[in-house]
């Protein structure tokens, strides 16, 4: 469902915290939570208290938008990035009120090696498909994971902070450059680990997926 596809993309992005790891009760935060916030960051009790209620406000302003959205048959995704990326945005400004400059930098650092993972999970579940069309060997797709975990997050981190805007032929042609970039390197990549016969399986392969979305 187009709704449920949204919600995974962008839950991912929707503050920029380690949300995934926020066990939310009602509208609370996990004591697990805070205190593997507060080992991480060397949490003293005031912004113990601090980081917990931005969380709790922050979580519930993305619930909101998210049922806002759900409850429409066919929602607007770009105005719903819009206001999810306003959201994020206002969570890290106020975070880094909280924080200091080392604490904040130790913070996005786990985000994204929390979004690193979760990407390269990602990209496990659709190397699973690309195996037996491209014969790849199982150390095959592990070497792999990370080149197509980085390429889908870079694609989507790009997609995420442009969706929504009224884009200017400059900028959009600076996004479809940035697009041919991450995939370039994503190939060069991959060309060190496929052999030639492999690698013009996978394009064989992209191609066929491609027209099967377009039918």
């Amino acid at each position: 469902m187009k709704k449920t596809l949204i919600k995974l993309s962008l839950v991912l992005f929707m503050i920029g915290t380690t949300i995934t790891s926020v066990q939310a009760q009602e509208n609370d935060v996990s004591e697990e939570m805070m205190a593997n916030m507060t080992e991480m960051l060397d949490l003293s009790d005031v912004q113990q208290g601090q980081m917990k209620e931005l969380l709790v406000k922050y979580r519930g302003s993305i619930d909101w938008i998210l049922a806002k959205y759900e409850g429409e048959e066919e929602p607007d995704v770009g105005a719903m990035i819009g206001e999810i990326r306003a959201e994020r945005d206002g969570y890290r400004k106020e975070l880094a009120g909280v924080l200091s400059p080392d604490q904040y930098d130790i913070y996005m650092a786990r985000v994204n090696e929390v979004l690193t993972d979760m990407f390269q999970d990602l990209a496990e579940i659709r190397l699973w498909d690309i195996q037996p069309a491209v014969a790849l060997t199982d150390k095959q797709v592990e070497d792999l994971k990370p080149i197509l975990g980085k390429s889908m997050m870079q694609t989507v981190q790009l997609l995420f902070e442009n969706a929504g805007q009224k884009l200017s032929l400059p900028k959009k042609i600076k996004i479809k450059n940035a697009m041919a970039k991450i995939e370039k390197e994503k190939k060069d990549a991959m060309t060190n680990i496929l052999t030639p016969a492999q690698m013009s399986a996978y394009d064989q392969y992209k191609e066929e997926q491609k027209a099967a979305r377009k039918g």
